[in-house]
């Protein structure tokens, strides 16, 4: 992927000083780009008010006239069936108005009422054509003015969503007409249903109490008209309340209301259609007044919040690029003289440091540089400069002190391990002397373990060297075989009694391999046992393919979780560079062993969780170049593999040869280690004297001479047993 290619200098101080421009430029687009969308949104609802809001208002009042002369068709009169027609074709032609009004708007910008009351008009041929199928004496108002009502409504819907679209001081202004225009809708019905009751000669109890329901809702409306009105705007609807034929409509009302069920209108029929027509007329006239105002608001508005733009944009887009021009002047010549601190910064940084951090890393001696020459001129950027020289030189300096520190811990943790490993050679040479020498089972048994522990001090020690810079003094042996190394591995963990060797094929190692290969394993078979529990195994699987030997050890453990195993892989995939100052008190050293002698010798080591999700599986690759053919391998036997005295409590101290590839027979082995076994010595014949109960001194000491004589017969055939120990 190609570096990011990184701005100038000059171009980050431009930007650095417009930022307030910007800012200040976003801002008044923000502001006024909101008072666009309000301007858009008042032409919007300006627009909607007058043409669709107007169109809508006359489909609502064609439609209560042609409701009005359906229920007065029942009358089956030649005069009622030519008002039908008329009121039928002055609906069309008002559908038609409302229907180019729609059209001249896009779909996604019309209310969802409005496309819902187009949908609902699409349904009235149909109902036209029920009506017209029905004898006269049978069209009751209920089923002939139900879809009338409804499709009224779905137009009454759509001035109510106007509020919630409405500017906030509009608010009250529509309430108060969707309040006007359902009370002359409740009207309506009252004047449809005693319409029909007058042309059926008769008021049934069911058209009753649709007038009394009607009634009392347009009451319940009327109240709410001009609630939330100023006193001004107001006073229409009270003037409107004021009117004779208004009062003569509640009088009415109250007549219909107080009388019991008649089979016929209890009022006059031409005093009820007199004053509700005379209501409704004027009823008609505030409503399209107040429609008027709302668009003439909208209007105004609109022209309000356009001045306000231009008033307050145009002055703050002056300032904004006057303010903008003289920063850039001033940046342009501050940014020249950052160009130079900036270029003779990174040739610094760049340049001189890495070369000094470089000849530090090969140890080679750096003195501290010098301060520089004072400079005429003094400001904030000579500042700037003066300092960074000031931490250039305090970063060498202390770069060189760290540099001579971890030196200095590195050898001095060398010459401890050298020291160690020294005294660990010669501590092991004389506890071999005084095994030899000893024929107690308990004390050989202490001196079995203290050799063990010797043993594993001498690997603690390599590992401290390893670590440290330096090399192992033991130095790489002749070829041994795959269950040697693996042996070689046990013997030299606390726990070795647990490792289990499993199917181990006859192949043999290298001897710079084996001998690494054997420290690699002991560490992980040290990490198997200490992180399982005490009563189980630990398993050593090997298998062979074109690619060269696996070998896994295998343990019933904690496990380790997702997050470490990655952690882990990773450090052994590729160790870094070995660090005291990187060291805290949990750092995994035995992985830092274990991928530096891999790294030597081109292994590959892997974890994984083991069999079932328990425990880890430890996996060592041995490439094929890194074996040899069994067949060439002598029968050579690890330093150390010491057997636990549990196993071996006899006197005897002969050992049985090794195998040369893998275990023996249970009576030659345990647990994959040779077992000290009591050496066979054939009865002595039965003396008839008492002499055997009471041997002599000579006697004893004969026997005991005998006994040593064949200890180190024994240990001539394994030279590995004499102490093959070295010294650095």
């Amino acid at each position: 992927m190609p570096p990011k290619k990184r701005r100038s200098l000059r171009a980050r101080m431009i930007t650095l000083v417009l930022t307030p421009s910007v800012v200040l430029l976003l801002v008044c687009s923000l502001f006024t780009s909101l008072l666009v969308d309000d301007i858009r949104e008042l032409r919007a609802e300006a627009d909607l008010t007058r043409q669709v809001g107007t169109a809508v208002s006359l489909v609502i009042d064609t439609l209560q006239d042609e409701r009005l002369a359906t229920a007065d068709s029942a009358r089956d009169t030649e005069r009622s069936d030519q008002a039908l027609g008329t009121a039928r074709d002055t609906t069309d032609t008002a559908l038609v108005e409302l229907r180019e009004a729609l059209a001249g708007f896009d779909t996604d910008v019309l209310p969802d009422q409005a496309l819902d009351l187009q949908r609902a008009l699409d349904r009235l041929p149909a109902h036209r054509a029920a009506v017209d199928g029905l004898p006269p004496h049978q069209r009751d108002h209920l089923h002939s003015g139900g879809p009338y009502n409804d499709i009224i409504e779905q137009g009454l819907r759509f001035w109510d969503a106007r509020v919630e679209h409405a500017d906030p001081a509009q608010i009250p202004r529509l309430r108060s007409l969707t309040s006007l225009m359902r009370a002359r809708e409740l009207l309506g019905r009252q004047s449809t249903v005693f319409a029909h009751a007058v042309a059926t000669d008769g008021f049934t109890p069911q058209a009753h109490n649709e007038f009394v329901a009607a009634a009392g809702a347009q009451r319940h409306t009327w109240d709410r008209i001009g609630a939330e009105l100023s006193s001004e705007d107001a006073r229409t609807y009270r003037l409107l309340e004021s009117y004779d034929s208004l009062e003569r409509v509640h009088d009415l009302q109250d007549e219909v209301i107080a009388a019991p069920a008649h089979t016929r209108p209890p009022v006059n029929a031409t005093a009820w259609r007199g004053a509700a027509e005379a209501s409704d007329q004027r009823m008609r006239a505030v409503e399209q007044d107040q429609i008027d105002r709302i668009g003439e608001f909208n209007d105004a508005r609109s022209s309000e919040l356009t001045g306000g733009v231009l008033l307050i944009g145009l002055p703050v887009l002056i300032v904004a690029l006057a303010s903008a021009a003289f920063a850039v002047t001033g940046a342009v010549r501050m940014g020249r003289r950052l160009h130079l601190l900036r270029r003779t910064t990174l040739e610094h940084a760049r340049v001189h440091l890495p070369r000094l951090t470089a000849r530090l890393r090969a140890g080679h001696d750096v003195e501290p540089e010098p301060a520089a020459a004072p400079r005429t001129r003094h400001d904030e950027i000579t500042d700037v400069a003066d300092a960074f020289d000031d931490a250039r030189r305090a970063a060498v300096t202390a770069a060189l002190q760290e540099a001579r520190l971890r030196a200095g811990v590195r050898a001095m943790f060398g010459t401890l391990a050298r020291r160690t490993q020294s005294l660990v050679h010669r501590q092991l040479a004389v506890l071999d002397r005084l095994e030899r020498d000893e024929s107690d089972p308990d004390t050989l048994a202490a001196l079995f373990r203290v050799d063990h522990f010797s043993a594993r001090l001498r690997r603690n020690s390599e590992n401290l060297m390893l670590l440290s810079g330096g090399s192992p003094v033991r130095r790489p042996r002749a070829p041994m075989r795959l269950y040697e190394v693996v042996r070689a591995a046990a013997g030299e963990i606390e726990d070795y009694t647990r490792v289990q060797p499993r199917d181990l094929p006859p192949v043999a190692l290298r001897g710079d391999v084996a001998a690494d290969t054997a420290r690699l394993s002991a560490e992980l078979l040290e990490n198997a046992t200490a992180f399982s529990p005490p009563s189980t195994e630990v398993e050593v699987r090997a298998s062979v393919d074109a690619d060269g030997c696996r070998i896994d050890v295998i343990d019933r453990g904690l496990g380790m979780g997702e997050a470490a195993l990655e952690e882990a892989n990773a450090l052994l995939a590729d160790p870094p560079r070995f660090d005291v100052a990187g060291l805290v008190e949990d750092s995994p050293l035995g992985l830092f062993v274990v991928a530096t002698l891999a790294a030597r010798h081109g292994l590959r080591v892997e974890l994984a969780a083991g069999p079932g999700g328990h425990g880890v599986r430890a996996t060592v690759h041995v490439p094929a170049d890194a074996l040899t053919e069994p067949e060439t391998v002598p029968v050579v036997t690890p330093e150390p593999a010491i057997v636990p005295a549990a196993v071996a409590p006899e006197p005897a101290r002969a050992t049985a040869p090794a195998s040369s590839s893998a275990p023996g027979p249970e009576s030659d082995h345990y647990k994959g280690l040779p077992r000290r076994r009591r050496r066979t010595v054939a009865p002595a014949p039965v003396s008839s004297t008492d002499d055997d109960a009471d041997r002599s001194p000579e006697r004893i000491r004969s026997m005991m001479s005998a006994f040593q004589a064949g200890t180190l017969r024994a240990r001539a055939g394994h030279p590995d047993l004499d102490g093959d120990h070295e010294e650095g």
